[in-house]
């Protein structure tokens, strides 16, 4: 069965945000075993120092050739002193791109293409690594095609 993939684009107005994150270089086909324990960490951080996220988890990536530049946590009300493993961070504010992907992670290729495409066709250029935002667990819903994800771009005039 093939899916037909819908998304809508949205531009945001961000305000910085502070954010508890795990940082790390690694090639594209590590990434899902890192992001697995990564969340695992900076959640139970965030529980030792008792400072509760105030949004769903995160993955911030900048494309360094062969391998990526990640970061991945969660954001948080106010800086964080961090432990070593877990340090302070932040997602910058202003312009963005956003669009919703409903379905395997896989196919979020699709999401970054039409990205892409839309920040081209209305002479826009990225301002700074883009995130996705995970608003679905898999460990709790197991059926992909109820998983969504936010993909965000910050973007200036090109």
């Amino acid at each position: 069965m093939t899916m037909t993939l819908t998304y809508q684009i949205e531009i945001q107005k961000l305000t910085d945000q502070f954010t508890a994150v795990v940082r790390a270089e690694l090639p594209g086909d590590e990434l899902p075993a890192w992001l697995a324990g990564t969340f695992g960490a900076v959640h139970d951080y965030l529980r030792r120092a008792g400072v509760a996220p105030t949004g769903p988890p995160f993955l911030r990536i900048a494309f360094l050739g062969t391998t990526m530049a990640a970061e991945a946590g969660f954001p948080v009300g106010h800086e964080i002193d961090g432990d070593g493993l877990v340090e302070a961070s932040a997602l910058p504010g202003g312009p963005a791109v956003v669009t919703s992907h409903m379905g395997p992670y896989e196919d979020l290729v699709e999401a970054y293409r039409l990205v892409e495409r839309w920040l081209g066709e209305h002479h826009y250029a990225p301002a700074g690594p883009h995130w996705e935002v995970y608003y679905t667990d898999p460990t709790t819903e197991p059926d992909p095609a109820h998983w969504r994800t936010d993909l965000v771009q910050p973007f200036r005039a090109g």
